[in-house]
């Protein structure tokens, strides 16, 4: 098993959005509020479903729900960058 970094753990969760954001993107190609709500909502969804060997590897990596907001927030950003919307 390859060993777990942070950074591995940010592209999971970071691919894992983006996808998210692709199948679902007229509801995700903006920066209103309701969206930004539903792209925390995405990461604390990521964050409830772990299984235990997720908790565990997030547990000894130092990774926490922040963690998730953060790299789901910044994945919606790129997407956004990618589909040619402004982030003003």
């Amino acid at each position: 098993m390859a060993k777990q970094t942070v950074q591995a753990v940010k592209n999971e969760i970071q691919e894992l959005a983006t996808g998210n954001y692709k199948s679902y993107s007229e509801q995700y190609e903006s920066t209103a509020p309701d969206t930004l709500i539903s792209v925390q909502e995405l990461a604390k969804g990521y964050w409830d479903c772990r299984d235990n060997k997720e908790v565990v590897r997030d547990e000894k990596l130092g990774i926490s729900l922040d963690d998730y907001q953060l790299w789901t927030k910044e994945a919606h950003s790129s997407f956004l960058k990618a589909h040619g919307h402004s982030l003003n």
